[in-house]
């Protein structure tokens, strides 16, 4: 696959030196849409920061281009963007003659470890309660389980990281502020067209590869592995979310990914999941999670919440957006005959933490 940025290096150049000149960074958007405005688009709803674009500037076209996805003109963003380049790579399209965004570009701010930049993903579903019809390669953006992941992610000095399932890249941004090497992998080719595209602009080094798991990096070990897996534990058959959806029987996936891990970790090295576990009845959670791991491996896990089955169904079928469709009994039913069969009467949601032992010889 080639994994080449969507522009060429003339435009991307462009591109990253437009964003720069008019402020279109985390600190300046926020201040620019208030708080009111930064809250709404927490619900979904635009209006709040649209009323507080008052200035008319390029910023204000660029905010309600990608955060509001609204159209707007031409003539402006034809001075400041590479039109033709962003046009042909679909980040950008004409409708009516106007400009709409193709994808999202969004800034994305940490103080606290200095990642900042741009985020690359599709456009974020369901604004102003639009119906939701997410197609099957979706790449999520910056949502509040992978900024947690972030949050929760050790910092030290590393000389090699992985970022397993990168989707938009916003771990490898991170990682790459504390490793030297940083490969990111993914299964989804799409996802990683726009990660290389937000890789690219934010002028990182980072080596990404398309492949399931582990499978891309058979021969590798690292210092650090942190993930966010298609965690969701939904039926078979029928359409699948893959940012959200693997094909493992129920929290399968999440034990491939903790029992895989020590092949690939480093004497010392860490594995760090935001993820999801089924509570069957018959036998306690914690001892099926620690049959996960290897005999020279800790884990630790911190079960942050937990659901019980219609939640969780409710939930994840609310966010395909099943909920506003004929299907909606339809589906329910078939999810909860699925957890009937595999005995989970409840959810776990938290954080996996995997440490290989050092040795020491004596």
């Amino acid at each position: 696959m080639d994994l080449a940025p969507l522009l060429p290096r003339e435009a991307l150049d462009r591109l990253r030196s437009a964003l720069l000149r008019v402020d279109y960074t985390t600190d300046a958007v926020l201040e620019r849409i208030g708080e009111a405005g930064q809250a709404g688009l927490g619900r979904n709803v635009t209006l709040p920061a649209d009323l507080a674009l008052q200035t008319g500037d390029a910023l204000d076209d660029l905010i309600r281009l990608w955060l509001l996805q609204q159209p707007v003109g031409l003539s402006r963003l034809a001075e400041l963007l590479p039109l033709p380049e962003m046009l042909d790579a679909g980040i950008l399209i004409t409708q009516r003659g106007r400009l709409r965004a193709g994808i999202d570009i969004r800034p994305y701010g940490s103080p606290d470890d200095g990642a900042s930049g741009w985020l690359v993903s599709d456009l974020t579903p369901g604004l102003d309660h639009a119906p939701v019809r997410l197609r099957p390669d979706y790449v999520l953006g910056a949502s509040p389980a992978s900024t947690t992941l972030a949050q929760i992610t050790s910092r030290r000095p590393v000389a090699s990281a992985l970022d397993l399932g990168t989707g938009c890249g916003i771990q490898s941004l991170h990682l790459a502020q504390h490793a030297e090497r940083v490969t990111a992998t993914d299964l989804n080719p799409r996802a990683l067209q726009l990660a290389a595209l937000g890789v690219a602009l934010n002028g990182l080094d980072i080596d990404l590869r398309l492949g399931s798991l582990y499978e891309p990096v058979v021969d590798q070990r690292f210092d650090l592995i942190v993930t966010n897996p298609p965690y969701v534990m939904s039926p078979p058959g029928g359409e699948r979310l893959v940012y959200r959806e693997g094909t493992f029987t129920g929290d399968g996936l999440v034990a491939e990914v903790v029992r895989g891990a020590r092949d690939h970790l480093t004497s010392g090295g860490m594995l760090q999941v935001l993820g999801n576990w089924a509570i069957k009845s018959h036998k306690p959670w914690q001892d099926r999670l620690a049959s996960w791991a290897a005999e020279d491996c800790d884990l630790w896990v911190i079960e942050r919440e937990r659901l019980d089955r219609h939640e969780y169904i409710e939930m994840w079928l609310t966010d395909a957006g099943v909920h506003q469709t004929p299907g909606w009994e339809r589906a329910y039913r078939t999810w909860l005959d699925y957890f009937d069969q595999l005995g989970i009467t409840a959810v776990g949601m938290g954080w996996i933490t995997l440490v290989r032992l050092s040795l020491i010889h004596i």
